[in-house]
């Protein structure tokens, strides 16, 4: 299964965001930085009491759970993925917390839902995993109200450079994360504005010490190729990741480049 597998959306649903497992492989790499990318997201957001909310591509729901000091607890809350299987953990995590939360899968590209209907809408490091990407921004902006906000996040075009380069080094491709081409920092922001009079861009400033080298094959191996490594390609990417941090003196250091856009309506 090659890169272009990433925008498949059975792909997607079926194997790769089925459950949380793989995301959760992935954002624990994320615990060597800053780790507080929830709390400092859920900070950005304009939100009002008692506004109607729609989050895109909602995953496991852990910026509800982890940024819940900055919400309000009185969100109509709409929860909504490619994947069935996130919107049920991602609903049961947000009642849990003794939010009113309602889900649906749902493509984001073709929104099951009323023009006007919400006053905040979410999509957090989503987009870059359709296709066409400026069909979802467009969808955003039809179920938006007048005066509404949608945050929309994602990566730098060289972020996480220096993972992907051993990644490179085993299984070739390029030394940077392809997937992220249809939406990064570095060219969403002109789709935003075709479909949205006010975006500002909010960076979030990062960096991975890694110190423990079984969570970077975890991570590198929880997508593809990784996911289909070769017994010899596993012990050369063990190996590659061992030099790295034999270079690094115990330490493998990983560049970060994030941020989200808020769009007002």
């Amino acid at each position: 299964m090659g890169e272009a597998s990433w925008t498949s959306a059975s792909y997607l649903k079926d194997e790769q965001y089925r459950d949380s497992s793989k995301l959760a492989v992935r954002a624990n790499l994320h615990s060597y930085g800053r780790g507080d990318w929830f709390e400092w997201a859920a900070l950005q957001v304009p939100w009002t009491a008692g506004a109607k909310a729609l989050e895109l591509g909602c995953g496991a729901g852990w910026f509800w759970a982890k940024g819940a000091k900055a919400i309000p607890q009185d969100l109509d809350l709409t929860l909504s993925d490619l994947s069935p299987g996130m919107v049920e953990e991602a609903v049961g995590r947000v009642r849990d917390l003794g939010r009113r939360a309602s889900g649906l899968p749902a493509d984001a590209a073709a929104l099951p839902f009323d023009g006007a209907s919400f006053d905040i809408v979410l999509a957090m490091h989503m987009l870059y995993h359709l296709p066409e990407p400026a069909r979802a921004v467009a969808e955003i902006a039809r179920v938006l109200k007048p005066g509404g906000v949608a945050v929309v996040a994602t990566n730098g075009r060289e972020t996480l450079a220096e993972l992907f380069a051993l990644k490179a080094a085993v299984f070739g491709g390029a030394a940077r994360d392809e997937l992220i081409d249809g939406f990064h920092l570095e060219n969403g922001r002109p789709m935003l504005e075709a479909a949205f009079p006010d975006v500002e861009f909010r960076p979030y400033e990062d960096a991975l010490a890694i110190t423990s080298s079984d969570d970077v094959h975890a991570y590198l191996t929880s997508s593809p190729p990784g996911d289909r490594a070769s017994a010899a390609e596993d012990l050369a990417l063990r190996n590659a990741i061992s030099t790295a941090f034999e270079a690094g003196g115990g330490m493998f250091r990983v560049s970060k480049s994030a941020g989200l856009f808020i769009c007002r309506k």
